[in-house]
């Protein structure tokens, strides 16, 4: 009976770890888009709400106008004067194209003040909780030690693995680590007028050189499947050697009309990504962008989707999403750059994003030498010191079933043309520093709800109209508590069926924005958020609308 007793209990013990490790067995995706599609916004990535990257490489060192400069410099005179002229800037400064090619950059691009720790650092203090840089812009250098070309940051300029030594900071500083590819355009990169030039000035060109055809992915000279190859290599090649958390991709849908994707490659690739994960996460994810062709990079369904700089967002964007913006245009360091808006600006961007569901990227644009502009460093100083008294209210949330009332999409959404000259929109965040006490927006976080308003009202005083009696509260039970995030100051509050009132401390905590945690008796009401009947096609039904509708 003694040993019945013990195998029972011992195949009892056995079914229950089974069952466990049921429970909690990982998701297993076949390189399929549907089954990839199957993958959810990791828990980690939607608590971060923060994050950030770079736009810096050889480009950075003319530091003129773009970050395609190492293809538009190789316009011809007539396009070039059509265009953004930066052959007849790069002539002036440098000499003739024939005289100094983009090559001649490298020997430049030596970044005596690029220091992986201080970059970190400043990424770090500004709030983020994941960062990176872009690895490979379109011009096609690699930023790390690469075995699939010379035309990188160990072999040429600075001689060292720059994502190497950024992902080893980012390590240390236990945020999680971002890598953004960007060189599907590389191949036939500053080609665009080849058919313009004589065999006699193909001769004195450097794009045209077969030796540097490692460098200029010439299509005269480098064929699809062995341009196809290099990409989907590097990209292999990164995600093994730095494990990045998270990756993201831009310029996709001219390689896949050009036949540079292979997608079976690539779908093994993100399906071994998905499986494998990283040394520092389970769940490591991809990024969806959507480009002004409103052809997203991937099959609707697919990964987190982003929005440049909010470009063709809906008017209700649904759902788990993220934005991509620059620091300050255009999406690279120039000289004597000027910075529009300064942290006032992402933040309450950040504020405003995130009550909707979505999340933040934002992109760093470092000068030529290595160093962080001082202006960049001041704005994410400012948003570090934000965050470090509200960040409860932006950080570990999920969106209340409202978003939050003034200054709503009506007003920050405009008409603007798409970079394809058709009609389109943009939504215009900076129409948020006009608000001064009258723009609120909510987040949750358990039987938490946080209230953030923009600004400071003159009279001291705010009534949240959403936050009348009967809209709080779940089977009548009422706030229990409310305070401001970063002060010990008593707050009053009284809550009428007019809405809810809260007088603000004589003493505010920090500048600019200002969160009220109300505390509720019970659990927030966890239906999903109200949704906005905009009569717009929907971009893409991604799985998780199907749990986010009413």
């Amino acid at each position: 009976m003694k040993t019945l007793q013990y195998t029972s209990s011992l195949m009892f013990a056995s079914a229950l770890l089974c069952a466990t490790h049921a429970i909690d067995a990982k998701p297993h995706y076949e390189p399929t888009w549907e089954s990839l599609n199957q993958a959810p916004v990791p828990e980690w990535l939607k608590d971060a709400k923060f994050g950030i990257y770079t736009h810096w490489g050889l480009y950075s060192v003319p530091a003129y106008k773009t970050n395609t400069y190492g293809a538009d410099m190789y316009f011809s005179k007539e396009h070039d004067a059509k265009d953004k002229q930066i052959r007849a800037y790069h002539e002036k400064t440098y000499g003739p194209i024939e005289e100094f090619g983009y090559k001649d950059f490298l020997p430049m691009f030596t970044t005596p003040k690029f220091d992986a720790a201080e970059w970190v650092r400043v990424m770090k203090d500004g709030g983020v909780k994941y960062a990176g840089i872009h690895v490979v812009h379109h011009d096609g250098y690699c930023l790390w030690d690469s075995a699939y070309t010379k035309f990188d940051s160990m072999d040429t300029g600075p001689k060292r693995d720059i994502f190497g030594e950024i992902a080893a900071e980012v390590r240390k500083a236990d945020i999680n680590l971002v890598a953004t590819f960007h060189h599907a355009r590389t191949y036939g990169f500053g080609f665009d007028d080849a058919d313009s030039y004589s065999p006699e000035e193909r001769a004195k060109l450097d794009i045209f050189d077969p030796e540097l055809d490692y460098m200029y992915r010439n299509p005269e000279t480098v064929t699809i499947e062995e341009f196809g190859n290099e990409w989907h290599s590097k990209i292999e090649e990164v995600i093994e050697k730095y494990q990045p958390d998270l990756i993201w991709f831009d310029g996709l849908n001219a390689a896949k009309q050009k036949g540079i994707m292979d997608e079976d490659r690539l779908l093994r690739c993100f399906a071994d990504y998905y499986n494998q994960g990283t040394d520092y996460t389970d769940e490591p994810f991809i990024f969806n962008k959507l480009p002004s062709s409103l052809k997203w990079n991937f099959p609707v369904g697919f990964g987190y989707r982003t929005y440049e700089n909010a470009r063709d967002m809906e008017l209700d964007p649904r759902g788990d999403w993220n934005i991509d913006r620059a620091i300050g245009y255009p999406w690279t360091y120039v000289e004597n750059k000027k910075y529009k808006f300064d942290h006032n600006h992402h933040i309450r961007s950040l504020i405003d994003i995130v009550s909707r569901g979505g999340s933040f990227l934002l992109s760093l644009t470092p000068k030529g030498d290595g160093s962080i502009p001082q202006a960049e460093k001041d704005i994410m100083a400012g948003m570090g010191r934000w965050l470090r008294i509200n960040g409860d209210a932006i950080y570990n949330t999920r969106p209340w079933k409202i978003a939050g009332e003034g200054y709503g999409p009506e007003v920050l959404r405009v008409e603007k043309k798409k970079m394809t000259g058709k009609p389109g929109h943009t939504w215009l965040y900076e129409k948020l520093l006009k608000a001064q006490g009258d723009a609120v927006r909510f987040t949750k976080n358990g039987n938490t709800l946080y209230a953030t308003v923009m600004g400071e009202p003159k009279s001291g005083s705010i009534t949240i109209k959403t936050l009348a009696k009967g809209n709080v509260e779940k089977h009548g039970k009422g706030i229990q508590s409310v305070r401001m995030l970063g002060t010990d100051a008593t707050i009053q509050w009284s809550q009428t069926a007019e809405g809810l009132t809260l007088q603000f401390p004589d003493t505010l905590p920090g500048e600019n924005c200002y969160s009220f945690a109300i505390e509720v008796n019970g659990t927030l009401d966890d239906s999903p958020r109200v949704t906005v009947d905009d009569g717009e096609p929907r971009l893409g039904d991604w799985p998780i609308f199907k749990t986010t509708l009413l």
